[in-house]
């Protein structure tokens, strides 16, 4: 059996986060009897990096915003290199990891005639489905059925969205119960400082918990992206913290390259966005809250394994916290749910193999 190319345009090659984390997984493990997969970065660093220590082909080209008007000259002269890099390895089928790369992937298709597959991991509105045309790709796979929603609302052929759940590498993963510092709980919240984690939320929250719970500490996990926009949103975050004076209560982790123990080192996990983390809290042995948002309420089984509170409640994600974090048992056992909840739903064979069925349906039409 021929093995066929895959090129894969990654949205970052300088940070990791979710989606990076996610298209790592998936090239590491996909059938390489039958795929040869080629990820191409738009910048170096630590992703690209991580790719080539697990001996994962890799390319870093320039892939500049394909709308941004100051693009408008030097993105046609990266999707020509990027044809010839295709070209090149007689690349088979082109999926992207970001959908705001979607422009490439049709430049790609009408030069090369080869299918092309677009991953959505945000919420995307009807007009942003119609902007990326998304009409134009063979395949979309979403994270939720909620991602879904839209691209079906916008006109999108159900028949050519899947819905693939983000996966967490179990044997890296690996369960600790019970408290993880005695004498304290320890509630976390892990991704980019950007305002779409809402850092700032987690502060408020914060605030109100400690007023009712002594024993709770709180940990932000990540790091802000080298920008003025983002370096501002940590900032107010900062400022934030020291105007409820929670200096002693809330320690900023930086990035951390060893989320493994990052989680084991947290009794629960707090998300106001969605993601791959997740996963990682729950196969740690954690329960996990979080807002009705993403694939959230479709990754938590309520009161099982978590709990599902409504977007702006911060009093009830303040209740819940305070009631687990007074009620260890329950804690624990709600995370020893969540592990085997995440063995059976979230592992990374099952994800790649749902992946490289997509890729089977596309190239056995050709």
């Amino acid at each position: 059996m021929d093995k066929k190319p895959i090129l894969y345009l990654s949205h970052c090659g300088s940070s990791i986060g979710g989606g990076e984390k996610q298209l790592a997984y998936l090239v590491a493990n996909i059938d390489r009897a039958r795929y040869c997969p080629l990820v191409v970065c738009p910048d170096d660093g630590v992703f690209v990096e991580h790719l080539r220590g697990a001996d994962i082909p890799t390319v870093v080209l320039k892939l500049p915003p394909w709308r941004k008007a100051r693009s408008l000259i030097t993105r046609y002269s990266a999707a020509r290199k990027l044809v010839a890099l295709a070209k090149r390895h007689n690349t088979h089928l082109v999926h992207t990891s970001d959908s705001w790369l979607n422009p490439y992937l049709w430049f790609l298709k009408k030069r090369l005639k080869v299918p092309v597959v677009s991953h959505v991991r945000n919420l995307l509105t009807s007009d942003q489905v119609r902007k990326y045309r998304f009409d134009r790709m063979d395949r979309t796979i979403a994270i939720s059925e909620q991602s879904k929603d839209p691209l079906i609302q916008a006109g999108i052929d159900g028949q050519k969205v899947d819905v693939v759940h983000n996966c967490v590498d179990l044997s890296v993963f690996q369960p600790a119960y019970g408290p993880a510092h005695p004498g304290e709980y320890v509630v976390g919240i892990v991704g980019r400082i950007e305002p779409f984690k809402r850092q700032k939320a987690f502060v408020e929250i914060a605030a109100k918990v400690v007023a009712q719970c002594q024993k709770v500490r709180f940990r932000v996990i990540g790091a802000a992206l080298d920008t003025p926009e983002h370096h501002i949103y940590e900032q107010e975050v900062r400022q934030l913290v020291a105007k409820y004076g929670l200096q002693k209560r809330i320690h900023f982790t930086g990035h951390r390259t060893d989320m493994p123990t990052a989680m084991q080192e947290l009794d629960l996990l707090v998300t106001l966005s969605a993601g791959s983390v997740i996963a990682e809290a729950m196969a740690t042995g954690k329960p996990v809250i979080g807002t009705p948002i993403g694939s959230t309420a479709e990754m938590i089984v309520h009161g099982v394994t978590g709990c599902i509170v409504p977007l702006d409640s911060i009093e009830k994600i303040t209740d819940k916290i305070v009631e687990l974090a007074k009620d260890p048992i329950q804690s624990v056992r709600m995370g020893q749910a969540a592990r085997r909840y995440t063995e059976e739903a979230f592992g990374v064979k099952t994800h790649v193999q749902r992946i490289q069925n997509v890729y089977e349906q596309l190239l056995d039409t050709r």
